[in-house]
């Protein structure tokens, strides 16, 4: 059976997505993640990226996560830097931040845990689930002061040693991501290099904070 392959920003038909959307996205403003080696960034959640965000995240749609893992993938790859002797770019493993119980169980998927599974498969290595969500609260709208305080994750054994990238859709306060990335740091992780899709400038503070 042949099945409909439509652009996630603008929905023509043919391509996802198509080379008009792609060119319409917005660059990102930089984000800093303490502890991570690196941060890649692939657009601002605006507009057409919003819409590729919520295709992912709200509608599973499969055309846009293979491209955005493909794009994470190249993204990680370009955002490299360090002492020649050192590769960062060369990682071991791909892991994501869970997300809730409750918001898995409403969408029927990980919508991050999809994003790091297609990111390893562009880079040729396994992913694998390196952290674990402690509580049930959620980042998706709550107060600024509750996203600065953050979820809380705990580091999986296995973490020890490797050189892991850690995949997640949207970064706005970034505390997810460095919850997620002290976990890792914290189980024995050589180096954590971080990549999202999306960049949100609502309630963003400064890098320090």
């Amino acid at each position: 059976m042949l099945f409909e392959v439509r652009c996630a920003g603008c929905g023509a038909l043919g391509w996802c997505p198509c080379a008009r959307c792609i060119a319409a996205l917005a660059d990102p403003e930089p984000a800093w993640i303490a502890g991570a080696q690196s941060v890649a960034l692939l657009f601002s959640h605006d507009d057409v990226g919003r819409e590729f965000v919520h295709a992912l995240k709200y509608r599973g749609e499969r055309a846009i996560a293979r491209w955005l893992g493909d794009s994470l993938a190249l993204a990680h790859l370009a955002a490299r830097d360090g002492p020649a002797s050192i590769d960062p770019a060369a990682i071991d493993t791909v892991t994501w931040a869970p997300t809730t119980a409750a918001h898995r169980r409403a969408r029927g998927f990980d919508q991050a845990e999809t994003l790091a599974r297609s990111t390893a498969r562009a880079l040729g290595v396994r992913p694998a689930k390196l952290l674990r969500r402690v509580g049930s609260a959620a980042q998706s709208g709550a107060s600024r002061d509750v996203r600065l305080a953050g979820p809380r994750f705990e580091g999986r054994s296995r973490a020890g040693g490797c050189r892991v990238l850690l995949v997640d859709d949207v970064v706005t306060t970034g505390a997810t991501l460095r919850a997620a990335t002290a976990a890792l740091v914290g189980a024995g992780a050589q180096t954590v290099h971080v990549a999202a899709c999306a960049r949100r400038g609502r309630d963003r503070v400064p890098a320090d904070a």
